[in-house]
């Protein structure tokens, strides 16, 4: 009998070590999704941030070579860039507020890691108000293990495989408007 109880509290004994290595498992397994979210959303906070400063060289580093090549190319980019900033200095657009409304979606398709990172910010100019729900998408490159990004408004089903041939067909872009507050 004695040998039937020592069995039964080694069972149980093994059996709350490996429901209790379990449970430090699975933090640890959110840790790197976690790390992902924040390193995506402090790019993004970064990438808007430096556009309503007029910091050029830091916007063209997050956007994605595919964004420069559809724009032209690095020097048609630069130029753009450096126009609608002139543009946004001139009405005096700034950036009240950013927040993310929900967690970023990170996507695996022909081998590559997309995300789209859904964003809600406040802008003003010129005595008025826009609330402005949008997202950016990224793609990580492996070579640099760097995300860089295209802005959600303009990517859509029709067009997203222009950009990342690779790019998951079916995924759902969230909704994005712009309104007056």
């Amino acid at each position: 009998m004695g040998g039937t109880r020592l069995r039964q509290s080694l069972l149980a004994a093994g059996l709350l070590i490996a429901l209790a290595a379990g449970a430090a498992a699975q933090p640890a397994a959110q840790a790197p999704i976690a790390e992902e979210t924040n390193q995506v959303q402090g790019d993004v906070a970064s990438l808007l941030r430096a556009l309503y400063r007029g910091e050029v060289d830091v916007v063209l580093r997050y956007t994605h070579p595919e964004g420069i090549r559809a724009m032209g190319g690095p020097e048609a980019a630069r130029s753009a860039t450096e126009q609608a900033v002139r543009q946004m200095v001139s009405i005096g657009m700034r950036l009240e507020s950013l927040s993310f409304p929900r967690a970023p979606d990170f996507i695996e398709g022909g081998g590559r890691r997309f995300v789209v990172v859904p964003t809600l910010s406040v802008l003003s100019a010129n005595g008025q108000r826009v609330e402005s729900l949008n997202f950016q998408l990224g793609a990580l490159d492996p070579k640099t293990r760097a995300w860089t990004y295209v802005e959600g408004s303009r990517v859509n089903q029709e067009n997203v495989r222009s950009l990342f041939p690779e790019f998951p067909s079916g995924y759902v872009f969230p909704e994005f408007y712009r309104k007056k507050l």
